[in-house]
């Protein structure tokens, strides 16, 4: 990245380990934490490191940084986790230069999430930026990849259906919860029993909360703790395990989302008689199979929401090639500005050397002609000038071989390479 006076450095790397390549007990070993992450920019900067974003997840852990030698960065990412080369190697993505820069793209528009359109990583993105700012590890051009990734982001998430529709069990719950809403009387407020609040219940809760305007929201489970900080962080309410029956006949619509190995939800808890909707989010079924053949429940399986979701990523799968079609755009309009950065200088350069000459050669027409106006000869000197340089600039651009143009514009003024 040199010659695009970006960097120091010859290359632009990607370096990581992310969910296509290894399984959640892998990536944990290359988990990076705030603090860890601090650590390994702080070695980077003290060998010389010129620019380093690091994004950490639980479905990914990326260095993006320059560097002449990709081994370099993964030297520091084995040293400030809990893997080895070895490990690394066996699971690695790496990436470089132009790649490197397309990859960012791509997870930035949800085209990398575990969940094809899932946009829920940019947040994390720009966090990671900001994180590096205030480690003094960017650079003009991580700041520009970044905004350029954002609005790539914005972009696909705006103009086509990659994230449409529902591409999660959770999610799929939650749609199947707003269908059973339009059939209700305007403005209804059915009462809902989340059961479960491990990370599909949570996930289920959060969307409930966005998408359907329910008011009337409680959450149980079996660790108080976890649904009283859940119901905290969404503002609803949260019963007592010991109450549960009590939650299971006040509700209207029950999510179940406890992981148990057999059935939790059993037709002994149910004394008041009316209709409910059920939703099963667990494997094995954790709501008794008798409870499906009776009038009064409507029971909806993992499965039949899992062919809901499976409909989604079909319909997100097709609107791929628009995806990538926004993607290659925006990486050409970013290699645009990276060319700029390459031409600045020698056109800085240039306009320079012909400034001096301009005050030479505007002096020495005074002294001939001492009734010219010395204003109005150093506008048109100016504009000269300026027709000059902008023709450099548009040549430089779209010239077929720009190493080689700007070696004979430095040779013809005399331009010493820095």
């Amino acid at each position: 990245m040199k010659d695009f006076q970006v960097s120091k450095f010859s290359n632009f790397f990607l370096v990581g380990i992310d969910h296509t390549h290894a399984s959640v007990d892998v990536r944990e070993l290359f988990s990076l934490n705030e603090e860890k992450a601090s650590h390994l920019i702080y070695d980077y900067k003290t060998l010389g490191g010129d620019g380093m974003m690091v994004v950490s997840t639980c479905n990914r852990t990326e260095i993006y940084a320059f560097a002449n030698c990709p081994r370099d960065i993964i030297d520091l990412f084995c040293k400030h986790t809990q893997a080895n080369l070895e490990l690394f190697y066996r699971h690695q993505n790496i990436k470089q230069n132009r790649e490197a820069i397309e990859h960012l793209f791509k997870v930035s528009s949800g085209m990398e999430s575990k969940i094809l359109g899932d946009f829920e990583i940019i947040g994390q993105i720009k966090k990671s930026f900001l994180f590096a700012k205030e480690q003094a590890a960017h650079n003009t051009f991580l700041e520009r990849l970044v905004n350029s990734a954002v609005q790539t982001s914005k972009k696909v998430k705006n103009e086509t259906q990659l994230s449409s529709g529902a591409a999660s069990v959770a999610f799929a719950a939650v749609q199947k919860v707003k269908q059973h809403l339009s059939t209700l009387p305007a403005g209804a407020q059915p009462k809902v029993l989340l059961y479960g609040t491990g990370k599909i219940g949570r996930t289920a809760c959060e969307n409930l909360v966005n998408q359907t305007g329910l008011k009337d929201i409680t959450l149980i489970n079996r660790t108080e703790e976890k649904a009283e900080r859940l119901a905290d962080r969404f503002g609803v309410k949260h019963i007592d395990f010991s109450n549960l029956n009590e939650g299971l006949n006040a509700a209207d619509i029950i999510i179940v989302a406890t992981g148990a190995l057999g059935a939790t939800v059993i037709p002994e808890q149910f004394t008041e008689d009316k209709y409910r909707l059920i939703l099963d989010l667990s494997v094995p079924r954790n709501v008794e199979v008798s409870l499906y053949e009776n009038p009064n429940f409507e029971v909806v399986d993992v499965d039949a929401l899992s062919a809901i979701a499976d409909e989604s990523i079909a319909k997100r799968k097709a609107e791929i090639p628009a995806a990538e079609a926004i993607i290659n755009s925006m990486i050409d309009d970013f290699y645009i500005w990276l060319e700029s950065r390459r031409v600045a200088p020698t056109l800085q350069a240039v306009r320079s050397k012909m400034e001096s000459w301009k005050s030479k050669e505007v002096q020495t027409l005074l002294k001939k002609f001492p009734e010219l106006n010395e204003e109005h000869a150093d506008l048109l000197a100016d504009q000269l000038l300026n027709r000059i340089t902008g023709q450099f600039a548009r040549q430089l651009k779209n010239g077929p071989d720009i190493n080689n143009d700007l070696r004979t514009i430095h040779h013809i003024f005399e331009i010493e390479k820095k």
